[in-house]
């Protein structure tokens, strides 16, 4: 019989913004190190925001860290989403905690 053993990594990550070209909220993960780990925001020149909003990459690769930013409570959702592609992708904002 084969064992499973599940292993669990540890990383130093940071919050971090920056804008897009078009001056919507651009939000990325990095390691303590400046090494980048995700992107966790789309623009979408064609959408609305506020200057505190972006549009939350919520699926693929970045499913496990933007879980993991809602329950930490980094993320507040508008109740509002927008279509990319054949994903429908919340909007939120920036908890004022971070």
């Amino acid at each position: 019989m084969k064992k499973m053993i599940k292993t669990q990594m540890v990383f130093e990550k940071k919050l971090n913004t920056r804008r897009y070209l078009n001056g919507q909220l651009e939000v990325f993960v990095q390691e303590n190190d400046g090494e980048p780990i995700a992107e966790l925001s789309i623009m979408k020149d064609s959408v609305e925001l506020a200057l505190n909003e972006f549009i939350l990459k919520d699926y693929s690769e970045n499913a496990y860290l933007v879980q993991e930013c809602y329950e930490s409570n980094l993320f507040i959702p508008t109740n509002r989403f927008v279509l990319i592609g054949s994903h429908l992708c919340p909007i939120c904002q920036i908890s004022s905690e971070v």
